[in-house]
């Protein structure tokens, strides 16, 4: 696979469709790095053209104001938006056709991998946030929720290969980048001690992020949670496959069924920008409910979509809410989440944010701290 398209080859485990040729999945990719790249140059471009109307304001976030809406009414970068979407809508199609001609081996694997080492536990009673039923996140058909009474693997070979082809191999072979960032550059660097015996994962699909862990901390019991049972049941599988022992339950990361004081570690990643802001100050106080004393929390998450580093990144960011379907991405200031942290019970100087680079990308030499760690320590 072209290693300038994609940052690395998908480890090819036995749930991944592998019936279609590769270079179907190639000319994708290299179809949206070029319309990426044209992208950001156009809002670059339109945002300089727009800036030069108002060389006389400071203020960064009057400015922004001001020359938005001479963006959003540009008929090139109108298109553009349109195109977003046109390309993500694509890459769901192209993996449905992808899985659909590898279904039949697929469906072989996953049911041979339902008995096995760890475990799966359902609640069909479970109440899902109506904030999680407003939109299909990513336009994923169905989204993440789709299928709720379906027991197959479609929903989560989905995912999983359309997260591969959507970041072209940025999150590694096995779509583990932000389990493996935590880890060892969080973890590993600030908290060489911390030797966690219970860990959970808030909001793990299908377990990308959980199963570094099970590596990282053998020792340790891993749990995963998430709203859809159709991720759960394709992570179970899936680590099975790996040959990995994680153990996942379909729970609410606001509010989860688990004691008081029963983990060591709660982790999530990438799951506060999907969320709005009464629900993320949720998810920081049911994770100071849940460790026991001397735990940590770590919720890592992305610069970009919390604290855009510059005005094309934050019109990206703020635009993507509707052409990609992320409907909460700027529903906090990143000022409010120490106030989260405090709010739960956290102690000012147990509060720490990290600003690190991806695991991946830092091994390949792109060492830009592109990831925000939002860690506390329960006294």
């Amino acid at each position: 696979m072209n290693n300038t398209v994609f940052r690395c080859p998908q480890l090819q485990h036995g749930l991944i469709p592998q019936a279609h040729a590769p270079a179907v999945d190639l000319e994708f990719a290299c179809e949206a790095k070029a319309f990426g790249e044209a992208m950001f140059q156009l809002f670059q471009q339109k945002l300089d053209d727009a800036i030069s109307a108002y060389l006389h304001e400071e203020n960064q976030d009057s400015l922004y104001l001001k020359v938005r809406p001479v963006l959003d009414g540009c008929p090139e970068v109108q298109a553009v938006h349109h195109r977003r979407g046109v390309l993500q809508d694509q890459l769901w199609s192209q993996v449905l056709a992808n899985i659909e001609s590898d279904r039949q081996r697929l469906e072989a694997v996953y049911q041979s991998h339902q008995q096995g080492q760890g475990c799966l536990e359902l609640n069909p009673n479970l109440n899902i946030p109506s904030h999680q039923l407003k939109a299909h996140i990513h336009r994923m058909p169905g989204g993440y929720l789709r299928d709720l009474e379906a027991d197959g693997f479609e929903s989560g070979a989905l995912y999983d290969h359309g997260v591969f082809l959507y970041g072209r191999g940025w999150f590694g072979p096995l779509n583990d980048e932000l389990g493996q960032t935590l880890i060892h550059h969080v973890l590993n660097q600030h908290y060489p001690e911390f030797q966690p015996q219970r860990i959970l994962d808030l909001g793990c699909s299908v377990g990308h992020s959980t199963l570094p862990y099970t590596s990282a901390y053998p020792q340790a019991q891993v749990w995963g949670i998430d709203l859809s049972p159709s991720l759960l049941r394709y992570a179970i599988a899936r680590a099975r496959v790996l040959n990995q022992t994680a153990y996942f339950s379909q729970q609410n990361a606001e509010s989860t069924e688990f004691a008081d004081r029963s983990f060591n570690l709660v982790v999530s990643h990438i799951l506060l920008h999907e969320i709005p802001g009464v629900a993320r100050k949720r998810v920081f106080a049911e994770s100071y409910r849940l460790l026991k004393p001397g735990g940590m929390m770590v919720h890592l998450e992305s610069k970009l979509f919390l604290a855009p580093p510059s005005m094309v990144a934050r019109y990206f960011r703020d635009t993507e809410v509707w052409a990609n379907s992320e409907p909460y991405l700027a529903s906090s200031s990143f000022n409010d989440f120490p106030t989260y942290a405090l709010t739960a019970g956290f102690a000012p100087d147990a509060f720490h944010l990290h600003y690190v680079p991806g695991y991946y990308a830092a091994q390949q030499g792109n060492t830009n701290a592109g990831w925000v760690a939002f860690c506390g320590v329960k006294r």
